[in-house]
């Protein structure tokens, strides 16, 4: 059996790695059926009983409803396909707020968001995400300076949680 699973995002193994795109390609289109985004699809646990996470999005939030016809109509894809040998576990859910932002798209999620960025040198930084590219994102806020900041510097980068008044 191929050691596909995936424990530390930082180690995947190239099998893993292969079928994360795969499934993220043949989700990918069940997910956006429902008006959502496929964020991610993770693979974790045991070789006899691993479990499938899909992470999905859906500006403003995605409902609890959405994520079950998605669960169904994705485990009735796998259940025909199945790419998985045995039995699995399926969840699928919003990636959430306290999911570090990564790739491209989900900087591009976050734009206009309020930012905490962690370095590797352990110093941190607050800011709205005005802009990123490849290579830095641009935080700030309404009348000050902008502070950019390298990605390949950056260890960790969450968005904040915003509590408006009443």
């Amino acid at each position: 059996m191929p050691a596909f699973f995936i424990m530390n995002k930082k180690n995947i193994s190239p099998e893993a790695e292969e079928l994360g795109h795969q499934l993220s390609a043949q989700l990918a289109p069940i997910v956006k059926d429902h008006g959502a985004i496929l964020v991610d699809v993770e693979i974790a646990g045991s070789k006899s009983q691993p479990s499938i996470r899909i992470l999905v999005h859906k500006d403003p939030a995605i409902s609890l409803a959405a994520c079950e016809q998605i669960s169904r109509e994705v485990a009735d894809y796998l259940d025909v396909e199945d790419p998985l040998p045995g039995r699995y576990r399926l969840e699928v859910t919003s990636p959430g707020l306290d999911r570090p932002l990564v790739t491209d798209g989900d900087f591009a999620r976050a734009k206009g968001y309020l930012l905490k960025v962690v370095l590797l040198s352990g110093k941190n930084h607050r800011g709205r995400l005005i802009d990123w590219d490849a290579t830095q994102i641009a935080l700030g806020e309404d009348g000050e300076e902008v502070e950019n900041v390298l990605r390949e510097e950056i260890a960790k980068a969450i968005i904040e949680v915003e509590f408006k008044n009443k």
